[in-house]
């Protein structure tokens, strides 16, 4: 029996459940986002309340996927399909997808809508009429707009570690959101070479490195499972969400005050590095099951 044929692939054991809650909250977990629609339900919670919850989940999870769709309404709720239940996706309050469809079908669902310009980042506005400006040297523009009374926008703006943040507000809420752009494909990537640095089979370990100069570190360790395991892998979630942005809102007096516009953006940076190495570890795991 050779090294790679008596590895245990462990991403059989994580595909989800049929049951529809379970593959929502499958989905929302690909944004770091812990779903508790199940345990309201199981709590006696009414149709509305679980459609709320999931609502609320669903939006997080769209701040942290990153996908530019920001400027659309999103709302989740429950359908009834005969016995059993699913969860149906809004957009601007049409029905788009299904989660029964599959993480890859609601992908594709949100790929129509995106517009990616050069750098990867959304060309979408959050805002339909809100000025947008491009930052310029010295902090004075940004006051004015932080502490004015009016909606705003800004253009995307560089930061350093690759990240790009944006500012605006709506109505009586300031939001920062930070950017990095990331495809659930660089993931896979990132965590791939997590697992086989990891490795302390040495010999194992090499031999995964040499097969990743031709296929790269993802094709590698799937080559080292059976020959269904990319199969397995393009049907999780993961292999079609990932973290890119991370945004921070500040709703009052708050929101107009400077000191505070800084903090957001602090916290927007570090909560989007905190949440991209987390998804790279909990990808790690969910890839490397067996290979250590």
């Amino acid at each position: 029996m050779t090294k790679t044929s008596r590895k245990k692939d462990a991403t059989d054991a994580a595909l989800p459940q049929e049951d529809a809650l379970t593959r929502f909250a499958a989905l929302v977990a690909t944004a770091d986002v812990e779903s508790d629609v199940r345990a309201l339900r199981d709590g006696g919670a009414d149709e509305g309340t679980l459609n709320e919850q999931l609502t609320r989940e669903l939006r997080l999870a769209h701040d942290r996927w990153g996908l530019g769709l920001l400027h659309l309404r999103h709302d989740a709720q429950l359908v009834r399909e005969g016995e059993g239940l699913d969860v149906a996706l809004l957009v601007d309050a049409a029905p788009r997808a299904r989660v029964s469809e599959g993480a890859s079908a609601v992908a594709a669902t949100y790929a129509t809508m995106r517009a990616l310009g050069a750098e990867g980042l959304s060309e979408w506005g959050v805002l339909e009429d809100g000025h947008r400006v491009t930052l310029r040297g010295g902090p004075q523009q940004l006051r004015v707009l932080v502490e004015d009374a009016r909606d705003f926008e800004t253009h995307w703006t560089p930061e350093r570690g690759g990240v790009w943040t944006r500012t605006w507000r709506h109505g009586d809420t300031l939001a920062v959101e930070a950017h990095r752009p990331a495809s659930p494909t660089t993931a896979l990537a990132d965590a791939a070479w997590d697992v086989i640095t990891s490795i302390k089979d040495r010999a194992f370990q090499r031999e995964l490195m040499e097969r990743s100069n031709s296929v790269g570190m993802l094709g590698a360790l799937l080559g080292a499972r059976h020959r269904s395991a990319a199969e397995v892998l393009g049907r999780l979630p993961e292999a079609h969400f990932t973290v890119a942005s991370a945004v921070v809102r500040e709703t009052g007096k708050e929101g107009r005050d400077m000191d505070r516009w800084k903090a957001m953006q602090r916290e927007a940076i570090t909560t989007l590095d905190d949440l991209q190495r987390a998804g790279t570890a909990r990808l790690a795991a969910v890839l490397g099951g067996g290979l250590r």
